[in-house]
């Protein structure tokens, strides 16, 4: 059985997140992009209604927002570290109906 795009873009996000706790930058960024792809794929193919739709949205704004800082940090040359990661709670808050 395969699982859903928007299952498999939560398991990248959880793990995103802990690489971004781990400091590990260049692989939570990568993961946090190609998590956004999976919402993205979720939201045009699997969601059920606009109200989930808009949840995973806003996800992914927060998310691309987490991986423009860590882009912009690792470009810089880490010179300063990057604004602290959401809390592992904000992965929690993806609960659709």
């Amino acid at each position: 059985m395969t699982a859903s795009a928007l299952q498999k873009a939560i398991d990248l996000v959880t793990k995103a997140t802990e690489e971004d706790k781990k400091n590990n930058y260049d692989e939570a960024l990568h993961l946090y992009e190609h998590a956004v792809e999976y919402f993205l794929h979720a939201i045009k193919y699997e969601a059920q209604g606009d109200k989930q739709k808009e949840t995973i949205r806003a996800k992914c704004i927060q998310y691309l927002d987490r991986a423009e800082k860590l882009k912009e940090y690792l470009k810089t040359g880490k010179h300063k570290k990057p604004i602290k990661a959401e809390s592992e709670k904000s992965v929690n808050l993806l609960v659709l109906k």
